[in-house]
Parts: C-alpha cells; structure tokens; sequence
C-alpha cells in the first residue's frame, strides 16, 4: 500500500508510478523523473535504486568541473584515436564547448543546463563566434554526450538525455569539372609534367585525396607492375592557441589503405620524371627531408587550374569529378568505392556522384527523342 511521503500511485489503467527528482533546472525548480510497474513493491524497489544511484553521482561529482571533466576525458581516448582526431576534439572543447560549459559543476548539471549550453554554443548570444551549421553543431553535441557518458561510467553524475534541435543542413552542390575542362587540365599537365603537376592528374584521374597526393613517396610507386599503394596522409593539426603542426599519418580509414592501377598516360609521365629519386624521397618536394604540406599545395593548385584555364574548384572537387567520370562509365560502384577508399557503397553515392550538363542533355535526349 503506498504511503503518503512516497511518490507512488496507482493509475488509471491498473499500473504503479513512481516519481523521483532527478535534478534541478537552472531556477532550482525540480526535473521529475518516472518509473512504472505492475505492482507497488516492484514500484517501490526501483524508485530506492534509482534514488540511491542519484545520491551517489552525487556525493563522488564533488566540485569538479566539466572544464577538468573534459581533460580527463581526452586524456583517456588519446591512446584509442589518430593524433589529428584528438587534436580537432581538443580543438572544439577549447573554442566552442568549454567557454560555454567549462564552469559548470557536475553536480550542477542536468539535462536542462546542458540543453541550455549546447543551444548558446550553437547560436551564441555574445557573438563570440558565428552561428554553427548542422555539421559542426552536431560535432559539439556529440562530445558533450560522450563526456557525459564517461562522467556517468565513473559514477561521477548520473546518465543525462540530451535533446537538442540542430540547424537544417544546407545542401551544398560540389562543383565537378565538365569533360572539356578535364581535357584542359590534361592538356596543360602533358605539356610540362611536373611532380606537382601530375599529383593534380592523380586527384581527377585516379581520386586521391589532397592529404594522400602530399603523403606519396616515389616507394609507394610500383611503375613496372602500374601501381600505386596509398600508405599516408599529410594534414596540418591544431595543437594549441595559435599554433598546429604538420602530421604524417596513416590514411583516414582502414578502407583508405589501398592500392590503385595507374592509368597508362600517368604512368608514362611518372617514369619520364622518375629518374634518380629513391624510395624514400616525397614524391612532391623531391627529397626525404619532408613532405609539402596540404596547405601549401592547395595554392600550387589552383594556379595550375588558372594556368589551365579552368575555373578555380577546391581540390577535393577533383576527386569529386573522378567518382562521376567513374559512374558515367559504368564503373561498378563497388569497385569505384573500392578506388576511393570507402568503407561502404553508400558513402560513395550520397557524397561523390554528381550529374554533369553532358550527361543530362544526353538523358534527355535518350528519353524524349
């Protein structure tokens, strides 16, 4: 029989409910939470666990802070991820969570806080940086969930829901070079090949990604049997305020580590310019000191697409256009998610594939003749 004091009562449809406070919002009012049985004693005996579960996130949260909560946090995924995933989490703490949340007490927190934090680090009220889109605003939410959960892992705060709405997602169309403009580029890299010339033919015509051409090594060449091995990447990493580094790494995935016959007209160019290189040497700079680092390739780039005279695309636009060129060939998709390096099919469509004008006009035509 429910007593008064107890917070149980029968319902209307025969079941037993029990209600505890499970935190405070940022008034003091009390956030309610339910259980529910079929019996009063089944009732009862959750809302003691749940109470006393309450009472110890409690008591062990003591003052500790989300600010010294994150840093633990880092300090135990650190071993589990690339240096450059570490170096992008630490990066979004230290901009956008940590100024927002960083003071709080655990013992303090509750989902209304945190739903409150989340919305002023995606639409700040103080400008301290522009709105988020829904990438990164869904990255933001994402690390507070996960450093909530590892709090709860230790017994340090008991397990919050979270639910915040994100901004829409703008679709945003990656420009793809037409057939012409392919030719152009083609045309412009034959009359002159160069190292730095070549690895632009390698993002449109075998889908290399900007980190992976800066990664190469003439080692990683295979010229007898025609193919190239991708081993690593080159990204620049944030490490702290005002400063980054250059990273070489193992490529973005597991799928990334693959190899990619060589198309007959790059391969002649590569043997042309291989002449006394060694393995070890990078296939951009030329030597084994160092690699050339995205950043400044990216401007070698698009002077060579002016040069070209081709409309200046982001570098990743080039693998963009190799995945087209691919599927408007009837390549098999999983052989071109294979050649990108993708972990599945489903990446390779929703992401790379794009329609040309040609291939409209020809559709259209094939349809309504």
């Amino acid at each position: 029989m429910a007593r008064r004091g107890e917070n149980i009562r029968k319902r209307k449809d025969g079941r037993w409910e029990g209600r505890y406070i499970k935190g405070r919002k940022p008034d003091k009012k009390a956030v309610w939470g339910y259980v529910y049985g079929h019996t009063y004693t089944e009732v009862k005996k959750e809302l003691t666990i749940r109470k006393n579960t309450l009472q110890t996130y409690t008591l062990s949260a003591n003052s500790l802070t989300f600010s010294e909560l994150s840093r633990t946090w880092e300090s135990s995924i650190s071993l589990g991820v690339k240096v450059s995933t570490a170096a992008h989490y630490h990066y979004t703490l230290q901009h956008y969570i940590l100024p927002v949340l960083g003071g709080c007490r655990l013992q303090d927190l509750s989902e209304a806080v945190l739903e409150h934090g989340v919305l002023q680090i995606i639409a700040p009220q103080n400008q301290s940086h522009k709105a988020l889109g829904h990438t990164m605003a869904r990255e933001c939410l994402t690390l507070v969930r996960r450093i909530c959960r590892y709090a709860a892992h230790l017994h340090l705060m008991r397990p919050l829901e979270i639910q915040v709405k994100l901004p829409k997602t703008t679709p945003v169309q990656t420009k793809v070079l037409e057939k012409s403009e392919q030719q152009q580029v083609q045309c412009y890299v034959r009359r002159s090949p160069t190292t730095r010339k070549v690895g632009l033919l390698l993002m449109m015509q075998m889908g290399l990604r900007i980190g992976e051409v800066c990664g190469l090594q003439w080692g990683d060449f295979d010229l007898a049997a025609g193919v190239l091995s991708i081993r690593r990447t080159v990204k620049r990493v944030y490490i702290a305020a005002q400063k980054t580094k250059v990273l070489v790494q193992s490529p973005k995935t597991q799928s990334s580590v693959r190899q990619i016959p060589i198309p007959r007209s790059i391969l002649q160019m590569l043997k042309q310019l291989h002449s006394d290189h060694k393995a070890d040497d990078w296939f951009l700079s030329g030597n084994a000191q160092k690699p050339v680092e995205p950043r400044c390739y990216r401007k070698s780039l698009h002077g060579y697409l002016r040069q070209a005279s081709v409309s200046a695309v982001r570098p990743h636009a080039l693998r963009h256009t190799f995945a087209t060129t691919c599927l408007q060939a009837k390549c098999n998709i999983k052989t071109l998610s294979e050649l990108l390096g993708h972990a599945s099919t489903d990446v390779t469509m929703k992401r790379y594939v794009h329609t040309c004008w040609e291939w409209k006009r020809s559709e259209m035509d094939r349809i309504f003749r």
